[in-house]
């Protein structure tokens, strides 16, 4: 079976099976989108000074963040307990798996857009362990703001500004965008997982057809393959 004229293969050639190789796919942009919104979000985070509001302590800062325990550190934060070392410390770890977390939603992005054909870099993606890394970074971040709005909580209420005033600590919008990283990286793992992926016999067959679609004879477009087989003319004495 020969295919039709107008019937061209990858690359715009005609190929003898009539219809056009398939592609094998390598890249997933679905779940690339999601990825590149985690970054966003945790880079937007950490340039963010606002992780959590104290409210009627004796603090006069109003949002503290991890950018005040990277580099210098302010000396007003400790003297007037705002912050103590454990809470510190605490906020260095935070940044610490922020970086981490860019990194593992950095590295799951470029596997999605570049789609490597290397065995473990093709299982690292398929199986979306990079995004799943974020997600479990970002939870991470989220427990340990939380135990570092406990200790912010039991620092201010030791040193309240006025007796019997009602001393609170929230969230502010570096925690939800944080939160937001972790729910893009979800979405990222969950498009990895659900996608469908050629099986590798099915992968063989088509680098198979592929090689013989680039060793072939190609055709021009205007050429009638028909012509060929035109029977010989009549035989003439």
């Amino acid at each position: 079976m020969y295919a039709p004229p107008g019937s061209t293969g990858p690359g715009g050639r005609r190929r003898r099976g009539g219809t056009p190789l398939p592609k094998q796919p390598e890249r997933s942009l679905v779940s690339a989108l999601p990825g590149a919104l985690s970054i966003t979000a945790l880079c937007t985070a950490l340039a963010e000074p606002a992780w959590l509001r104290v409210h009627g302590g004796i603090c006069p800062r109003q949002e503290l963040g991890v950018a005040d325990v990277l580099g210098y550190i302010d000396p007003k934060l400790l003297g007037d307990n705002c912050l103590n070392p454990q809470t510190i410390l605490l906020l260095r770890v935070i940044a610490a798996f922020c970086f981490l977390g860019i990194f593992c939603s950095l590295t799951a992005f470029l596997l999605d857009v570049f789609g490597p054909k290397y065995p473990a870099l093709k299982i690292t993606r398929r199986y979306a362990f990079a995004h799943i890394l974020t997600v479990l970074q970002c939870a991470t971040v989220i427990g340990f703001c939380y135990w570092a709005s406990e200790l912010i909580l039991s620092l201010q209420q030791q040193h309240k500004k006025y007796h019997g005033s009602l001393v609170y600590v929230t969230f502010a919008i570096s925690f939800y965008l944080v939160a937001g990283a972790g729910g893009a990286s979800i979405l990222a793992t969950a498009a990895n997982l659900l996608r469908h992926y050629p099986t590798e016999e099915e992968e063989q067959a088509l680098e198979l057809l592929s090689e013989m679609e680039d060793s072939s004879e190609t055709f021009p477009v205007d050429y009638d393959i028909s012509n060929q087989f035109q029977p010989p003319p009549a035989y003439t004495p």
